[in-house]
Order: structure tokens, then sequence, then C-alpha cells
């Protein structure tokens, strides 16, 4: 009965029917239930893996899980390797970091049910919640809660540094030589060589003020930004999706949000002041000392800017072009923007 269910329902995603059918055979491990019924609800597709969301109906009980599908660039064995390496990865992340909220009552995280290897998949239980950048556009939300998100995501990625130490070090060289790269991916008729000196030499000025050639590395998420923030009824945040989870400096995660909600803010002109209010909240719950124009918070802000138009860059678009090119040059003066805005003071 279960099969021919899901046969009906999951046509045009093959891929996860083998993930079904085994935690249907194991459903009283992974539910609590000897036999369960699993209901497609929702697909989201990204470039490294597919979620489907599912609802999970027992005799007595119904839940939602997310089912996560892995999808290597290749079948290289390089790609299939890198694909394995991010599953694992996550899955500890995710375990660990649901042991060690669990008694939190402000900072959430997805439980895990199973991790299976042999389909390059995980699954975690459903969190229900809002994401937080639906809630930053919502005009009805109240400011001070919009707020109040903003600082405890400070404090997830405080907390989430402490849950899973990381040894060694961040090179700053390094960091120089990876914005270079991406500087010059770039120069294929977005940014000339002025403007990837010009960053280069922001580069610098905040990598000498630093006062070190290399920082701590620590536990960073390295995809965090409002759309992967789940807010519950009561303020619970709980952070998804740690495909690209790995080490780095203590302002990675930091900078990358902050730097998010500067976009959103350009993207929003009638919501930039609460914007700008939750990216102060936002240090503030990590350190409330911690300013915007420190050393390495702004070479972070810088590094993600770049990253940020190279990946828009790398884009496959149909219209392709010169139009797109132009877009990405536009893009790219609002980009740096931000950091520069960021780098004055700093340097």
């Amino acid at each position: 009965m279960w099969l021919a269910h899901s046969r009906a329902m999951f046509r045009g995603t093959a891929e996860f029917e083998p993930v079904i059918a085994e935690l249907a055979r194991n459903a009283a491990a992974h539910f609590g239930a000897e036999t369960v019924e699993i209901e497609p609800v929702r697909r989201i597709d990204g470039p490294y893996s597919s979620v489907l969301n599912v609802r999970v109906s027992g005799r007595d009980s119904q839940s939602g899980a997310y089912i996560k599908v892995y999808k290597p660039r290749s079948n290289s064995e390089a790609d299939l390797a890198r694909a394995d390496r991010f599953l694992q990865r996550e899955f500890r992340a995710t375990s660990a970091l649901h042991a060690a909220l669990a008694a939190q009552s402000e900072l959430g995280a997805l439980r895990p049910i199973a991790c299976l290897p042999q389909h390059r998949a995980i699954v975690t239980a459903e969190v229900i919640g809002r994401p937080f950048g639906d809630l930053l556009t919502t005009a009805s939300a109240p400011r001070e809660r919009i707020v109040e998100v903003g600082r405890r995501v400070g404090r997830w990625i405080r907390a989430y540094q402490q849950i899973a130490p990381s040894d060694g070090r961040v090179e700053l060289s390094e960091r120089r030589a990876y914005i270079d790269e991406r500087l010059r991916h770039l120069q294929a008729g977005v940014l000339d060589e002025a403007g990837r000196r010009h960053v280069l030499a922001h580069v610098d000025a905040l990598s000498s003020a630093v006062g070190t050639p290399s920082v701590p590395a620590v536990a960073i998420h390295a995809d965090l930004t409002p759309t992967n923030v789940l807010v519950g009824d009561d303020g619970r945040v709980t952070v998804l999706d740690f495909t690209m989870a790995k080490a780095g400096s203590v302002c990675h995660d930091l900078a990358h949000m902050y730097f998010h909600l500067g976009l959103f803010a350009q993207r929003k002109r009638s919501h930039a002041a609460v914007a700008r209010d939750v990216q102060r909240a936002l240090l503030d719950g990590y350190q409330p000392t911690l300013a915007p124009d420190e050393p390495l918070f702004a070479l972070m802000v810088w590094q993600h800017a770049v990253c940020h138009l190279a990946m828009l860059a790398e884009r496959r678009i149909p219209v392709g072009g010169a139009a797109y090119r132009w877009l990405l040059r536009r893009r790219w003066k609002d980009v740096s923007y931000l950091a520069s805005s960021i780098t004055r003071t700093a340097e």
C-alpha cells in the first residue's frame, strides 16, 4: 500500500523513492511507529542538493520531516567524495547542535532522524516557523520582534562556535588569494583591472590592520542568510542547511548575515531602517562591543561581496550576453558600496 502511494505521489522525484522506502522499512526506529504513510508536501532544489518536505502519518501520530539528497556535480571520483563529505559533515553538525540546544528556549536545532549514506541522504524532523527573510518584509510584524530575532541569530553564531570547536588557523594571505581568484573571474566584462586593484588595496589595508598574519579558525555555517533562519511563533531561532559547514574565521558567519541584511535594505528601501537595526542587534547578540568597522569583520564583508558577484556571474542565464553583464556591473556597484561603507572607517 505504501509503495503504491509513494509512486503515485512522487512522479518526477525518483531520487527520493529509495530513501522513503528505507524510512518506511525502519519506521519504528525512525518515527516510533510500526507502519507509517509518507506523503510529499514540497520540494526545494538547490545547486548541491534537493530537499523534500514530507508528512509522516502513523496510526496515532503525524509529524513532518525533511529529506535531503545530495547531488554531486558530476560522477567523477572527486565530486562523489565531495558530496559524501558534505553529507557526513552536515549530519554531524546537525546532531551536535540538537544535543547542545535541546534545552534552549531562544535557540533551536533540527532533530536528526537518519543518515543514509548509501542514498547520499539525511533526514531531519520538520521545524514549524517562517523564514527570517519573509518576516523582514511583513509589515504587520512588530519591529521589536524582528530586531530581537537578529540578536538571537548573533547568539546562535557564538553558540555554534562553542559547540563545534575547530582547530587550526585562517591565513589572511590565503583569504587574499581566494578573493583575488574570484575577482579575476569577474573581470570578463564585469570588473576592470583598476576595479580589481581597488578591492585588493582595501583587502591589504584591512589585513594589515588585523595585526597578525592569521586568526583562529572556528566552526562556521558558511551560508548564513535570512533565508536559512527559521523563526517560530515563540521567536525561537533555528538555522537550516549545513551543506557548506566548515572551519573559518570568527567573523565569517556574522559578516555574511550582515552583508545580506545590507542587500535586503538596498532592495527594500521601505524596510531599510529596520534592517539596519537588525544589523546592530546581530552584532550585539554576538558581542556587544563588536563594531562593523573592526578590520577582520570588514575584511570578511569584502570577501562576501566579491563571492556574491562571482556566484551570480557563474549562473547560466538564458538571456546571457551583454544585458546580463550590465546587470552584474550594476549589482557590483551596490555590493562594493556596502563593503566600502564599512571599510572607510576600518582602515
